[in-house]
């Protein structure tokens, strides 16, 4: 019989094995542009920190992280391509744990620089991306630089006494409930992460909202990426207890022997003048899975750590 504790020890030691000589993990591999570091980093220490990782063992990982900021204080998918806010936000919410706050001021401010007029956070600037891109003048590329949900989300994390992008968060929910995705092939990712920017009183409808959409199993795909971040959002919501053991011991079954979790594709790449990928298919490139499987097992992790 599997249990979460042995499952979780598991997955810990494969996350850690899987780290480099700078402590850092690399995903998502594109052809053009070579794997993530900085955000993937980024995210997956922030994950086993929930697991209560003991800090020091993590000290290395947020250096090296740290070494990679760049002047203008934005941090990135790798020190290839340009900052953008939504690897920046989950820099400063990872290495805020190793006391590095006064040093990241200036990635508050390159935060900031990225609010939009509708008060929500877009993922780029487009003179940045236009230079890094070589991408011409006459190519509109405003659905990289609008604001999306996903990203708005992770950046209140930071900032959550941001008024303006509280209100597009919370004018953005559909009807169901739910969040759209921009850059995830799955609402899921940004109703989940719009569950954790918003959770307090004030929200509370919403939130409630928001996670009866996400407990409708119809709404998860069968991915243990997807599934892991379902439990996330309801398991602190005591009227899915039933659901969120039943789903936990599905995620725990998807296990794979060496402690990871295999993945599917779950990034996508809209064409930068794509604002709706959600009803417009064109791509920048093809959908992509964490290879390494580091994202997704990450996410697991803090899934059973609940």
């Amino acid at each position: 019989m599997v249990t979460n504790k042995r499952c979780l020890e598991k997955a810990i030691d494969f996350v850690l094995k899987s780290r480099d000589n700078e402590g850092m993990w690399r995903n998502f591999l594109s052809r053009t542009h070579g794997e993530s570091t900085d955000w993937v980093t980024s995210f997956s220490g922030l994950n086993l920190l929930t697991a209560r990782i003991p800090r020091s063992e993590l000290e290395n990982t947020a250096q090296s992280v740290l070494k990679r900021q760049r002047e203008n204080g934005g941090f990135s998918y790798n020190q290839k391509i340009v900052p953008d806010s939504d690897s920046t936000a989950f820099a400063i919410r990872f290495l805020k744990n190793f006391g590095y706050n006064g040093v990241l001021s200036k990635s508050r401010q390159f935060l900031s620089s990225h609010q939009n007029n509708d008060g929500g956070f877009g993922t780029y600037r487009e003179k940045n991306i236009r230079q890094y891109y070589r991408i011409p003048e006459d190519m509109p590329v405003e659905g990289w630089c609008a604001s999306t949900s996903d990203v708005t989300a992770s950046v209140l994390l930071v900032m959550p006494s941001n008024k303006k992008a509280l209100d597009y968060l919370t004018n953005t929910q559909e009807e169901n409930g739910s969040w759209k995705s921009y850059w995830w092939n799955s609402d899921v990712y940004a109703t989940a992460h719009s569950i954790e920017a918003l959770s307090g009183e004030d929200h509370n409808e919403r939130v409630l909202r928001a996670q009866e959409w996400l407990a409708n199993e119809d709404n998860i795909p069968e991915a243990a990426f997807y599934i892991a971040l379902s439990i996330n959002a309801l398991s602190k919501n005591p009227k899915y207890k039933q659901i969120v053991k039943e789903i936990t011991n599905k995620l725990l079954e998807l296990q794979s022997e060496d402690g990871s979790w295999n993945t599917v594709p779950i990034l996508r790449f809209p064409h930068p003048s794509n604002t709706q990928p959600w009803e417009d298919k064109k791509r920048w490139r093809k959908d992509s899975n964490d290879q390494n499987r580091i994202f997704t097992t990450s996410t697991c992790i803090k899934a059973l750590n609940n």
